[in-house]
Order: C-alpha cells, then sequence, then structure tokens
C-alpha cells in the first residue's frame, strides 16, 4: 500500500556496510558504499515521490472511512432491528387495551378474563379477531397518528441547535445521546402498557419529550448521513448510501417474521427483545471515532471547513462557532438566529436547492407512516392478525434490501460505464424512475381487491424505495462542502413537518376510508399516490446546467493540501 520500507531491506543495507560496490560489466550489482568523504552529495537512487506519499496517506484514510461506515451500518441494524422488531408488537399491545376497554362498555360478553387475571397490556383479555371492529381500529389510528405528530414538534424546534451542537461538540455525543433517549423512549410506553389498568394509554404521548435531547427518529437518520459524508469521498457517496440503506433492510426483513413468531407466545417478548437491542447498539456507539473534520485533521473541532470548488454559488464559508467569535460570544437566541440565517442562505443561491428538499415532505410519510397505516390496512381489509400482516410486510423488506444491495447499484454502474453518465446525472435519472415506481405502487396497493393483488402492488412500490437516497446524494454534489451538514438539518426539519402533518392526515383518510368501505379503505394509499405524482413532477423540473457535470474536485483540493 504506497511505499513501504520492508524490514528485510534495513537488514540488508546494515549489513553490507562496510563494503563497497564494484561496477561491474557483466550487470552484478554494486554493493552500498558507507559514507564517507568521497559519497558523492547527489544519488540517482529514485526516492519515494509526492503522489505516492498521497496515494499512501489516501489509501489509509479510505481504508478507516470503510471501518467507520462498517461500524455506523451495525450500529444502524441493531438500533433499528429494536425498532423494527418491537413495531408490530406494540401495535398488537395498544390494540388489545384498547379492544378491552371498548369492550367493557360495548359488549362485556367478549371479554375472555377479567381485570384480576388479565396480563399486562390486557393480553388475552379479549380474542384478536374481535378487535377488528371499527370502533377499535379507529381509537389506535387515532392514538398511532397522534403520537408520530408529538414526535415530530421536538425534531421541528430542535434541529438547528442539535445540528450545531454536532458542528460544535462532535458527531459521536450526539449519536450517543440520541440513542440513549430513545431507549428511555420505549421503556416509558411499555411502562405505561404493562400498568395499562392505573394509567390512560394517551399516557404514552408523553415520550415525545424524549426528542428534547434528540430532536427525533429524523434528526438521528441526518446524524448518520453527516458521518458518513464526513469519511466518504464524493465519487463513493452515492453507492454507500445505497448500500448503507441495503444494510438498514436487513432488520426489516429478518425482524419481523421473528416477531411474528414470538407474537404467537406473547407480544411482550419481542417488544421487551427491542429494547434490549437498542441499548446493544450504545456499546458500538462507544467505538466509534468522531468523525468531526476528518478531511482536515489539522483544523480545531470548531473550525469551518474549506468551501468546495464543486459549488457556483460563491457562498462564504458559515461564520466560526469558536468562543473567539463575536457571533458565539453573544447570547442563545441571537447565535440560534445567527445559525438560522447561515443554514438558509444557501436555500437562496439555488431555486433546485429548496425544491428538491421540498420533496422529502414525502420521505416521511412513505417511510414511516404509510407503513404503519398499511399494516392496519392489511389487518381490517383481509382480516389477517397484526402478526400474518407482518409477514406480508417483511417481503416489502426483501425486495427493498435486494434492490438496493444488488439491483440499484448494478443498474447505476451500467449508467456509468456503459453509457457515459455523470454521477450527477445518474443519481437524478434513477430517482425519477424510482418516483414513478413508487406513484403508481402505491395507487395499486389501494386498489388491490385481494392480498395477492396488494402483494404484487407491495412490489412495484418497494422498487421505488431509494430515491430518497439518490436525491440526497444529488444534493450532496449541488451544495458546498461547508453547508452539507446544515442542509442535511433543513432536510431533517423538512422530513419532521411531514411526520407532523402527514400523522392527523394519514390517521384522518384511514378511519374516513373505514367509514366508506370497500374499495374506499384504500383511500390513505390513493393520497400517497397523488403526492408521489407531484414530488415526481418537481424532480423532473429539475435538471442539470450547461457545464455542471464534473468529477470530485474536493478530492482533489484535498490530495494539494496533502502534498
Amino acid at each position: 500500500m504506497g511505499f513501504q520500507v520492508r524490514d528485510s531491506d534495513i537488514e540488508s543495507d546494515d549489513s553490507s556496510s562496510s563494503k563497497t560496490r564494484v561496477s561491474s560489466p557483466s550487470g552484478i550489482t554494486p554493493k552500498r558504499m558507507s559514507p564517507n568523504e568521497r559519497t558523492p552529495l547527489i544519488t540517482t537512487k529514485a526516492l519515494p515521490s509526492a503522489d505516492e506519499d498521497v496515494s499512501a496517506t489516501k489509501a489509509r484514510r479510505n481504508h478507516a472511512a470503510h471501518k467507520i461506515v462498517f461500524l455506523l451500518v451495525a450500529i444502524l441494524v441493531l438500533a433499528t432491528s429494536g425498532d423494527q422488531i418491537s413495531e408490530a408488537p406494540l401495535t398488537r399491545i395498544y390494540e388489545s387495551i384498547i379492544c378491552y376497554r371498548y369492550y367493557e362498555t360495548a359488549d362485556p360478553s367478549k371479554i375472555r378474563l377479567g381485570r384480576d387475571t388479565v396480563g399486562p397490556g390486557a393480553i388475552g383479555g379479549v380474542d384478536e379477531l374481535y378487535c377488528k371492529v371499527n370502533g377499535v381500529q379507529s381509537q389506535l389510528s387515532t392514538i398511532r397518528g397522534t403520537q408520530q405528530f408529538l414526535d415530530g414538534i421536538p425534531s421541528l424546534v430542535l434541529a438547528f441547535p442539535l445540528g450545531w451542537a454536532a458542528d460544535r461538540f462532535g458527531r459521536k455525543p450526539m449519536l450517543l445521546i440520541g440513542i440513549i433517549s430513545f431507549v428511555f423512549r420505549a421503556c416509558w410506553m411499555q411502562f405505561i402498557c404493562w400498568f395499562w389498568q392505573a394509567f390512560d394509554i394517551r399516557w404514552t404521548w408523553a415520550s415525545s419529550l424524549h426528542g428534547l435531547v434528540s430532536g427525533s427518529s429524523a434528526c438521528i437518520s441526518a446524524l448518520f448521513f453527516v458521518l458518513i459524508s464526513d469519511v466518504v469521498a464524493q465519487e463513493e457517496r452515492s453507492s454507500v448510501f445505497l448500500r448503507v440503506g441495503a444494510s438498514n433492510m436487513i432488520s426489516n426483513f429478518t425482524m419481523p417474521p421473528l416477531a411474528a413468531l414470538l407474537m404467537r407466545y406473547n407480544p411482550w417478548i419481542p417488544a421487551l427483545l427491542g429494547t434490549f437491542l437498542t441499548t446493544m447498539s450504545l456499546f458500538l456507539v462507544a467505538l466509534l471515532p468522531e468523525t468531526l473534520d476528518w478531511r482536515h485533521p489539522h483544523s480545531t473541532p470548531s473550525s469551518s471547513h474549506p468551501p468546495s470548488p464543486t459549488s457556483e454559488s460563491g457562498l462564504p464559508p458559515p461564520p466560526d462557532p469558536s468562543p473567539v467569535n463575536t457571533i458565539a460570544s453573544l447570547n442563545y437566541p441571537v447565535r440560534l438566529f445567527h445559525g438560522l440565517k447561515s443554514a438558509t442562505q444557501v436555500l437562496w443561491t439555488d431555486w433546485r436547492i429548496p425544491a428538491l428538499i421540498s420533496t422529502y415532505l414525502l420521505h416521511m410519510l412513505l417511510g414511516v407512516l404509510a407503513i404503519q397505516t398499511l399494516l392496519l390496512y392489511i389487518s381490517k381489509r383481509y382480516l389477517y392478525t397484526l402478526s400474518q400482516a407482518t409477514l406480508v410486510l417483511t417481503t416489502r423488506s426483501l425486495i427493498n434490501f435486494v434492490f438496493l444491495f444488488l439491483l440499484l447499484p448494478a443498474v447505476a454502474k451500467l449508467l456509468t460505464v456503459r453509457y457515459g453518465l455523470s454521477a450527477q446525472r445518474k443519481d437524478l435519472y434513477l430517482a425519477r424512475g424510482s418516483l414513478v415506481l413508487t406513484a403508481v405502487g402505491w395507487t395499486m396497493i389501494g386498489l388491490a381487491p385481494t392480498v395477492p393483488a396488494v402483494f404484487v402492488a407491495i412490489i412495484i412500490s418497494s422498487l421505488g424505495y431509494g430515491w430518497p437516497l439518490l436525491l440526497r446524494s444529488f444534493l450532496a454534489s449541488l451544495v458546498p462542502t461547508h453547508y452539507l451538514a446544515r442542509v442535511f438539518s433543513i432536510i431533517s426539519v423538512v422530513d419532521s413537518v411531514g411526520l407532523m402533518v402527514g400523522a392527523p392526515l394519514m390517521a384522518g383518510l384511514f378511519n374516513k376510508g373505514l367509514d366508506i368501505g370497500g374499495m374506499g379503505i384504500g383511500l390513505p394509499f390513493y393520497m400517497l399516490g397523488a403526492a408521489c405524482a407531484v414530488t415526481t413532477a418537481v424532480v423532473f423540473v429539475v435538471g442539470l446546467r450547461k457545464g455542471e457535470e464534473r468529477g470530485s474536485e474536493s478530492d482533489e483540493e484535498e490530495d494539494d493540501a496533502l502534498r
């Protein structure tokens, strides 16, 4: 790897230091002569060039970057495994509590066990089949939808301060604090459900207070992408994003079947196991090195990154947040105002940046709310138990994994190698195609009359799963390096807005669809299809300007700095 001095070379030189070299016409290699007054000052022996030193340094850095990405993937898989294995069981526990209290007044004859004998979460108190009535499902949808709305408020308020803290104090401590807050969130929700006879289930909404220290899942997700962007070169960023997204799918198609299996015995088993897995991810975070200023190791954590020449915006670097800076010496509201001004300044230099950021209003709607609604939709429309509906959704996760890890990178390579598309144009074209498939697939889900039909629709919608990752990579190529983390923070805010607006909207549409009945039950998915169509139109309007396609100039600048 680059230029290295081997031990055998050193030993050979030492052993022959007292012997002289004799030139020979026969081609015998002369021996080295020990340095003396006759030794020439100028030698013809080749020395390691600056290019070799730069290559060796870059290779070592890339090797370390791959290790960090691997560790991040392990953390992500473990944390999302905890979330995935507990999602359906917790929904079933909610449903059981709501169902028990519903039949206490509606029809006590459906109750199998009295309050003095029924277990935590009212599990076993009422047959699950009786819990599919509109009165129970409507309450369940409202409870979950309100939870998502409340979860988005801290992210909306604290995304910029948390982004500033990650830039000021480092990525690792913010990631550690964020995961700890999610552990406490899960523990609180399970505590309320365990003692459901003493607490109203709406007390679970207080779990949203965890966002006061972590923002929300959108903030943590944005932080993962910032960590990756810190260490990965621009030409590899798109592929790494896709493979990280694919790795995240591992938990999505392995944990739900395990949850469904364990739910046959008791939904509390996978629910508690999920909290345990999330807690275990904290030990991996402890092994993670700090990535702030990874590509500029001689700068202090508070120094801003140099501007990237890949942008034509000409924006100045953001103000230095160090203690000696005048802005940082002001009070918190003033610092926050300047942080907001600095973060949003990039939005007005290129209309494509806010246009693409606006598409992320759909991101959390499809990634979180649509899946939760789809779980209830399959259970209600096709009279499946929640464990059976979970198995159906597992197929979606498996397709997502295969598509992101194998098919989409292969298509991306084909577009760049065979058809000569630049990395930017390739990301843009693939994002457009993915959004078209997403719009068609979600619309078909609402129209599907049978389980096989909804299965086919899920496959089609899954083929478009990679569009947020592709657009994030394309956006990163348009934004100056020293504004990248702030733009990702803005994306997390847009994610939160989509979550807050979409949660009650999806719950309301689901309840309205229950009232309509028949094909009207698919009302939430008709809306998703229309929203995807609008988002697709926005991405088709965005294009590349003349002369804008280029390679990784930021990496060339880095190589010059190493020289």
